[in-house]
């Protein structure tokens, strides 16, 4: 079993896409214009219960979607890869520096949530449950993490979540991002990491990131996307496409 992905590029830096909780790799379909294609192989997966993976039945933890990362590069012919991760999946990326660092070429995480998980408190996880059936619910998250935008973008968001994503697999997730917390095995890992923000996104702000990814990684670097939110690859999409692309040149093989 592999994850469904799509590709983008023939380029000979190999890099693999992973997407956040509430969306599939569809995410990425507003950047794909702007990509290098001829630098890089781009890939997009979609996790297990989302997209065109919607039927994969698992255990939906960090563990197996790096896994799965790693299975998934196996079929793809890439003994040595770079990683995206966004959001929940900032996360794996640390997963993937820690169990497979002669592997990852270099890590890009996105709003990431990190290895220390995302605490919340009962009635926050509870409201966040609420959002993978109560459309009102997504739309007001929606509009917290990428405040300033119109309407439309909100409905835009909750038609591709109800379409890609299964509801009893996104609370499975939720447990995960919540309760995950192995901070203490990926501390010193020597993976290049970039981590890009949204200058809007609240929460996920340069002061989380400087406490955990910048702390815990000696090669780690911050960057901030001034215009954007929680999405910065649909929100600014060339900027967010310059910005990763001048990272992986530094670091390709």
């Amino acid at each position: 079993m592999t994850l469904a992905y799509t590709t983008h590029g023939r380029g000979p830096e190999p890099v693999l896409v992973l997407h956040d909780w509430m969306g599939d790799s569809g995410n990425y379909d507003t950047v794909r214009p702007w990509l290098d294609g001829a630098a890089f192989t781009y890939a997009f997966a979609d996790l297990r219960g989302y997209g065109a993976s919607r039927e994969i039945a698992g255990a939906y933890s960090v563990a197996e979607i790096a896994a799965d990362v790693l299975a998934l590069a196996d079929a793809l012919g890439w003994a040595r890869f770079h990683v995206v991760g966004h959001s929940m999946t900032g996360m794996v990326t640390q997963r993937l520096a820690a169990d497979a660092p002669a592997r990852i070429r270099s890590a890009v995480a996105v709003c990431p949530v990190s290895a220390a998980g995302n605490r919340l408190d009962a009635a926050t996880k509870a409201f966040f449950a609420s959002t993978t059936t109560d459309d009102a619910a997504f739309a007001r998250l929606i509009g917290f993490v990428s405040s300033g935008l119109s309407p439309a973008w909100a409905e835009a968001k909750l038609a591709q979540n109800r379409r890609c994503v299964a509801p009893a697999v996104a609370l499975r997730y939720l447990d995960m991002l919540t309760g995950a917390d192995f901070a203490d095995e990926v501390r010193g890992a020597a993976t290049p990491f970039l981590v890009a923000i949204g200058g809007r996104d609240p929460g996920l702000d340069e002061a989380a990131m400087r406490r955990t990814f910048l702390d815990w990684h000696p090669n780690a670097e911050l960057a901030v996307v001034a215009g954007s939110g929680h999405y910065p690859m649909q929100e600014c999409p060339p900027a967010f496409a310059g910005l990763i692309e001048a990272f992986l040149r530094r670091h390709a093989d």
